[in-house]
């Protein structure tokens, strides 16, 4: 009956300390799993930060390059009487020699279009397009048809497949 006593308390003693290993085990488990998962978010939030704040210094850019247009709009249309084709003759030899920053003026389905694009990234840039309005029919000189961001390169598709060297 001695011999039974002593086998048993051993093997209580046995099993709860492979339990504490265990739920140890899965504690630092679980520990460095969180640190990880942390570390990664923390890494994720700060190059997001950083997105958003090339994203709002670039369109602050732009709306500056946005006021300066709007100046030179309101500048020709004031300078001198002229009716709406005149006005946009003369904003096409304007437009190009804006030294604000580097615009085009076209034509896009038939509505004069004055387009600027900003750098955001190496990877982004900004672009804005205006459609130039009747001053005398609208109360504004333009209205943004567009404001958004775009690879500053285009894509390249590779398909090819190198399976095996040919020789």
């Amino acid at each position: 009956m001695k011999k039974d006593k002593n086998q048993s308390s051993f093997t209580a003693i046995g099993s709860s300390s492979l339990l504490v290993v265990f739920l140890v085990l899965c504690l630092a488990t679980f520990a460095i799993l969180s640190l990880s998962s942390a570390k990664s978010d923390y890494s994720f939030s700060e190059r997001l930060a950083e997105h958003k704040s090339n994203y709002y210094e670039a369109s602050s850019t732009a709306e500056v390059i946005l006021c300066s247009i709007d100046t030179l709009l309101e500048q020709t249309y004031k300078s001198k009487t002229m009716s709406y084709e005149e006005y946009l003759d003369t904003l096409n030899s304007a437009v190009p020699t804006f030294s604000a920053a580097p615009c085009s003026y076209s034509t896009k389905s038939g509505e004069p279009v004055i387009s600027y694009q900003v750098p955001v990234d190496e990877k982004q840039l900004l672009f804005v397009e205006l459609k130039v309005t009747d001053p005398s029919k609208n109360p504004h000189y333009y209205e943004i048809l567009s404001w958004r961001t775009a690879p500053s390169n285009t894509w390249e598709s590779d398909d090819t497949l190198n399976l095996m060297p040919m020789q």
